[in-house]
């Protein structure tokens, strides 16, 4: 019974059996009045535009109330239908996101590569063509008089010269923070023109950054960082961290 009267749509609906079964005996007490009353033969003329006014009104009112329960249970359904179908586009989007990526591309070529520039090239390109990212880039650890440095060893759609040397201190700017705390940092709202992805066709900046250190236990060997115009899932995230320890791994085997 508690769980009825907490469905609005039944409790108005008894409310509104409550309603018609009032117009009835009011309709009903209102003829008798006259009858109670013990007025004279002929009363009923004086009030038959009382009653017709009278019944008018409560008929426009049952039908006012009737019209609005259905539409009420209408909007009701059309509201479900709505809510089902948002969930299943997220549902199918989450899905997709899942079977979408694989290990085994990155696997397959790692599988191929001899030294360790070959490894830090093929596992950036997996990733990047994995994920349908923007722009990727990769770094590799370097440490000069005991300072320890990041250099770009390789990039993915990168509008860079081979000879231009980018290198990064540890703790200096998001990929040396990433370097630093051996930890994932995931950017979801870049400003406009921190990074710039060039074509023949014009540019574009990205949204979303994705900075993942490449780490053998708590040595960092490098980060791989990934430039996206759409958001980087959960499931992404971890597969380029998977991704990621696979590199790792493959390094510490050449080395």
């Amino acid at each position: 019974m508690t769980g009825l009267f907490n469905d609005r749509y039944y409790l108005n609906v008894i409310l509104a059996m409550f309603f018609m079964a009032g117009i009835v005996i009011s309709l009903y007490l209102i003829y008798s009045l006259p009858a109670d009353l013990r007025l004279a033969d002929g009363y009923q003329s004086a009030f038959t535009g009382i009653y017709l006014t009278i019944g008018a009104t409560f008929l426009l009112g049952a039908l006012t109330l009737s019209g609005s329960l259905r539409y009420k249970k209408e909007l009701i359904v059309m509201r479900d239908r709505v809510i089902d179908a948002a969930q299943a586009k997220r549902d199918e989007a989450d899905q997709s996101g899942k079977t979408s990526i694989s290990l085994d591309a990155v696997k397959s070529s790692l599988q191929q590569a001899r030294n360790q520039k070959d490894i830090l090239n093929s596992g950036l390109q997996a990733i990047c063509k994995q994920l349908e990212a923007g722009q990727g880039a990769v770094y590799l650890t370097r440490e000069e008089d005991g300072k320890r440095t990041v250099e770009l060893q390789n990039g993915y759609a990168l509008s860079v010269g081979e000879s231009t040397v980018i290198k990064f201190e540890f703790g200096e700017g998001l990929v040396g923070q990433a370097a630093a705390s051996a930890r994932t940092l995931y950017v979801d709202d870049v400003p406009t023109g921190y990074i710039k992805i060039i074509s023949g066709l014009g540019s574009a900046s990205p949204r979303y950054l994705l900075i993942v250190p490449i780490k053998q236990q708590a040595q960092v060997l490098g980060i791989v960082e990934i430039a996206s115009f759409t958001n980087v899932t959960e499931d992404q995230r971890k597969f380029v961290e998977e991704a990621a320890q696979l590199v790792a791994d493959k390094i510490s085997t050449k080395a």
